[in-house]
């Protein structure tokens, strides 16, 4: 704004401060002209104020003694839902030790059939056809034809222990370990550490992280 307009709007001003009455309304309004507005009771308008302000109040209160009900609920709730929560784990707990249990002790029961069939496989390996087989051809192809089935079903075995994550214990040619091995009888071999194990004696084994079955194992034990 330049210096001009700033005059001009001071001269204006200081004319409207010339013009008005010191009892509160203008030179004009004296005249009593049929447009003069009525003059404001300030009296009853600060009274009317003073009631608005008095209602808002007690609004404000109210509102603020509401939220602090609905906080307490919320507060209640989320304690009730964590207690609840808590209470559903602990009573899982029981189900899936007893789950736990049960698949274990099926597991140990598969375990010991795939060592029965094992066994059997090994001895059909170690079968040697001899003179026999020539004069029983049907008998020695009966013969190999089960040891083929035993296979097929040792295979099988190995393939459904393999879904539940039961995995052998690589026992021969390591350190003996009494976490997941047990010795069961001694060999002395020279050519070979003391405490190195040579044979196992009944395959172990781990599901996951966990010891499942030891490993029974012979171990080195060089003379002195």
């Amino acid at each position: 704004m330049d210096a001009e307009a700033k005059q001009r709007l001071l001269d204006e001003f200081r004319a409207c401060l010339d013009d008005w009455d010191k009892s509160g309304g203008s030179a004009g309004d004296e005249a009593g002209g049929e447009g003069a507005e009525p003059p404001v009771d300030l009296a009853l308008l600060f009274a009317e104020l003073s009631v608005l302000r008095n209602e808002v109040r007690v609004e404000a209160r109210q509102f603020k003694t509401a939220l602090e009900d609905m906080r307490a609920l919320s507060e209640l709730l989320g304690e009730q839902n964590r207690r609840l929560t808590r209470d559903l784990e602990r009573a899982r707990e029981p189900e899936g030790n007893a789950q736990r249990q049960t698949e274990r002790r099926l597991l140990l029961d598969m375990l010991d059939v795939r060592d029965r069939i094992a066994a059997a496989m090994s001895a059909f390996r170690a079968y040697r056809p001899g003179l026999l087989s020539r004069l029983a051809p049907v008998e020695t192809k009966l013969a190999q034809g089960l040891g083929e089935g035993i296979e097929l079903t040792l295979r099988r075995l190995d393939d459904l222990l393999g879904e539940r994550r039961v995995r052998a214990i690589e026992a021969i040619g390591g350190r003996l370990d009494p976490n997941i091995m047990r010795a069961v009888g001694v060999e002395s071999v020279a050519q070979r550490p003391a405490g190195e194990v040579l044979a196992e004696a009944r395959r172990g084994y781990m599901r996951d992280d966990e010891l499942l079955r030891l490993a029974e194992v012979i171990v080195n034990k060089p003379e002195t």
